[in-house]
């Protein structure tokens, strides 16, 4: 468009300016969503600047000038939208002023149906008031309420009130992990609260919403009513997943399934389930509408089906729960169809941009949004590809001898499917790699088979069940039992297929630069026949990428500095150590009390990916407490582990049952080290073991905690002139002991024993240690309060330098073992 000549300039601008400014408003998304300091009122200026500047040269027909000014318009266009929703500017009244208060009384609409996920409830609410001593304070903005239980008889539209405290949004904050704070904000929720007790909930009222968006939820409540009624689990779970969105019910067994097959993109409604509802709409249509000559003669009929799609794609988004990636998926669907009533299907490359721009326009935060990327990765691929690769097949089949007609369109069929399956796997591959750190070469396989089997036979009968649910309710009944015996049989074939050596394994994080090679080479690799300066380049590629993934291998072996992370897991402990030459040392693994979020999983393995880590050399378990344990089961069965250490102590929990397993499993060697262990050196790093004792009676019966943290396994490294003391969770019992017998407890770096509580950091054992700096690993909201004020008071009054990784994230320390630098991810 900047490189033509003048003529064909100005008809590409304003005959085809879609892909340009798409472009730019694209890339203007990008960037907006950094914390950059830019202020509203100052984007806005520079917004009005350019569109004032932008109408001068149009009307003054410089049109070269102007296309790049139309591009800066639009990159601050998409800036802003962005913008706005990380930094919101929220009025007096917002509901977030009350964070950080006592618990006080709102009340507020049900703006969504209630989601259920992990064994709580989550309740969408739009505030109404604030009720104080009898005042009723009016306020805005979106509050995201927690309700321990699964089930709540609460619907959309109703208007509830109750009592809690409020909080800002809090997550886990770790390079390489989700950002729950940043997918809150792009919901536009920044209020968070806790409901502690149910009978703190009422509902006051009901049907406060838009009559027809009641009236939906009434059917998808039949539909959800009648699916769980009629069908039997897991297929009810996956009906609703596939009929209503809702995967909240699915077994985690049944999810792992889809997931090792690469197949979990079918559970979504998404692009893929719109668009096999349009094409059997579509052909549908036309079979009808062709059984008439009266509309053959004078209507298109491809042109009337695809109009009559329209309503059917718009009735499923409703029905699917009108969700923002529900509507993303239809905008798709709908303007492809759109292309087929103005003819524009050859230009199928730019109606793809033209969906992908309007859901942008529609909902900007969409751009980093899992299903949003792999979908329209998946579509340009084969829209590119697949033509391409099937020009050359055909010049290659007409030296073939010709068979019978069967034959061919059998092989046509498998062509085409294997075709457009390896293209679309191969397309979104890097982008799974970055959401999920996981590939599925069986997915190749697998795809073929499970697409059209859930496509084309799954969703039809449930869909056609869900709908005769309201007229024909034995027709129905009789739909989802043949469905549910067809599910079952999937899910057989799913587990066959998962049982392949190799059929998904985990894989680390893509560098950016890694992702931008590969599809240069995917992009080159279908041109190599036709130029040989595509051969040349290709090859060259591949030399970078090969140089780029021997330095991340070979990178550890050049590390001089000593580094410890101390990994944001809440409230419990995780710290990766990289010792110089590149050996790591993992200490324990974090864990929640509750079961139902594996902190090994979610947080610390995305972690180690990121930093492309596949080997743990040693991996340490300081005590078997729940907050220091559970997440340790997941990196010793996906990660390769050369040593396991503990301090001798042995659980009497699941998790710690299931780790054993998982190390015995492996043959992985197991040694349990006290303060009679020798001191161990590793690579110029000197380790000194100063807790336990040597005498633990290895079974648990009859201790309490505090016996299982004064056990903890206390290690102080030094490397040069630089000490780091790790306390684990010792109390005041082991800390009066290592002063009193006068252990070398001097050190720079303090890892603050128990998190903070008040029965350890006593005076005289901060005094013998005189930390420079004290990391402290805690969680926000945990149930003992921690850190203890007096706590905090006592590291103050020493001077030291306290982080933690509540409010700073996860910190970094890093050394040459003479100088100390502290780096928290988050300020």
């Amino acid at each position: 468009m900047f490189h033509q000549p003048p003529q064909a300039e100005t008809n590409s601008t304003f005959r085809l300016p879609l892909l340009p400014i798409f472009a730019a408003y694209t890339i203007g998304i990008y960037f907006g969503h950094f914390d950059l300091p830019f202020s509203s009122e100052g984007l806005i200026l520079s917004l009005l600047t350019s569109l004032a500047l932008w109408a001068i040269l149009v009307i003054t027909k410089r049109t070269r000038l102007g296309s790049w000014v139309a591009f800066v318009l639009f990159f601050l266009f998409g800036f802003i939208s962005i913008h706005i929703y990380i930094h919101p500017e929220h009025p007096a009244s917002h509901i977030s002023r009350f964070t950080g208060t006592d618990r006080i009384t709102l009340q507020g609409i049900l703006d969504r149906p209630p989601q259920t996920a992990q064994g709580r409830t989550q309740l969408l609410i739009q505030s109404e008031n604030v009720i104080l001593s009898n005042r009723c304070i009016p306020v805005e903005g979106t509050l995201l309420l927690f309700h321990k239980g699964e089930h709540v008889p609460f619907h959309l539209g109703d208007r509830l009130r109750f009592m809690c405290k409020l909080y800002s949004r809090h997550g886990f904050r770790n390079p390489g992990g989700f950002s729950y704070e940043r997918h809150l904000a792009f919901e536009r929720v920044h209020t968070i609260g806790f409901l502690s007790d149910e009978n703190l909930l009422i509902k006051v009222g009901e049907g406060f919403k838009n009559p027809l968006f009641l009236r939906i939820e009434g059917w998808r409540d039949h539909i959800r009513d009648f699916l769980e009624k009629k069908a039997e689990p897991p297929c009810s779970s996956i009906f609703k997943a596939l009929v209503l969105g809702e995967q909240e019910n699915i077994p985690e067994e049944v999810k792992e399934y889809f997931a090792l097959t690469g197949t979990a993109h079918l559970l979504a409604i998404s692009g893929d389930q719109f668009g096999i509802v349009a094409i059997l709409s579509f052909s549908f249509l036309i079979w009808i509408l062709r059984r008439s000559e009266s509309l053959l003669l004078y209507i298109s009929v491809r042109k009337l089906a695809a109009g009559l799609t329209i309503p059917c794609i718009v009735l499923y988004a409703f029905i699917a729960g009108g969700g923002t990636s529900v509507i993303r998926a239809a905008i798709m669907v709908v303007t492809f169809l759109l292309s087929i009533l103005f003819d524009r299907e050859r230009n199928l490359l730019h109606t793809l941009a033209l969906a992908a721009f309007l859901i942008l326009l529609f909902s900007p935060p969409s751009l980093f949004d899992v299903s949003f990327q792999l979908s329209f990765l998946a579509v340009l691929s084969i829209l590119y590809i697949v033509p391409r690769i099937l020009e050359g097949l055909r010049k290659d089949e007409r030296s073939l001898p010709s068979g019978p007609t069967w034959k061919k369109k059998i092989w046509q069929y498998n062509k085409i499917s294997l075709l457009v399956t390896a293209v679309a796997t191969f397309g979104t591959a890097p982008f799974v790699a970055l959401h999920f750190n996981r590939l599925s070469p069986i997915g190749l396989v697998s795809n073929l088979f499970v697409i059209p089997w859930v496509g084309f036979v799954i969703v039809p009968l449930s869909l056609s069940a869900s709908i005769f649910s309201f007229f024909l309710s034995s027709v129905a009944t009789f739909l989802i039992h043949i469905n549910g015996s067809i599910t079952l049989a999937l899910l057989r074939v799913l587990a066959f297929f998962s049982s392949f050596p190799f059929a998904s394994f985990f894989i680390s994080t893509p560098t950016t630069l890694e992702i931008i090679l590969f599809y240069f080479l995917l992009f080159l690799a279908i041109h190599l026949k036709k130029r040989k300066v595509s051969r040349h380049v290709f090859v060259g590629l591949c030399v970078v990428l090969v140089l780029d993934l021997a330095f991340w291998d070979l990178k550890g072996l050049l590390q001089k500095d000593l580094t410890l992370t101390f990994i944001d897991v809440g409230q419990g402990d995780s710290i990766l150590i990289e010792f110089p030459k590149g050996k790591r040392m993992l200490i324990d693994g974090g864990g929640l009390h509750e079961d139902r979020f594996d902190i090994g999983k979610n947080v610390i393995a995305p972690f180690l990916w990121k930093k492309k880590i596949h080997r743990i050399d040693y991996l340490v378990l300081t005590h078997p407490d729940p907050d220091h344990l559970k997440g340790l089961n997941f990196i010793a069965l996906h990660f390769s582990i050369g040593q396991f250490w503990d301090g001798g102590l042995r659980g009497d929990s699941e998790a710690y049952f299931q780790l054993a397993q998982t190390l015995s499993s492996k043959k992985t060697d197991r040694f349990s080290l006290s303060e009679k262990t020798p001191v161990q050196m590793i690579d110029g790093v000197q380790i000194t073991f100063l807790n336990p004792p040597g005498n633990i009676a290895p079974n648990r019966v009859g201790r309490n905690i505090s016996f299982f943290n004064n056990h903890s396994l206390v290690m102080k490294l030094q490397f040069r002139n630089i000490n780091v003391l790790l306390a684990g969770d010792i109390e005041k019992e082991v800390e009066d002991r290592l002063t009193r017998e006068g252990c070398s407890l001097r050190a720079d770096i303090l890892k603050i024993p128990h998190h903070g509580s008040a029965s350890s950091s006593t005076p005289q054992f901060l005094e013998s240690v005189k930390p420079t700096y004290a990391i402290l690993s805690v969680g926000e909201r945990n149930i003992g309060r921690l850190p203890h004020p007096e706590v905090l008071k006592r590291y103050e009054r020493l001077g030291t330098k306290v982080f933690r990784t509540d409010r700073n994230g996860a910190i970094t320390v890093v050394t040459d073992g003479e100088k100390i630098e502290v780096r928290p991810f988050h300020n």
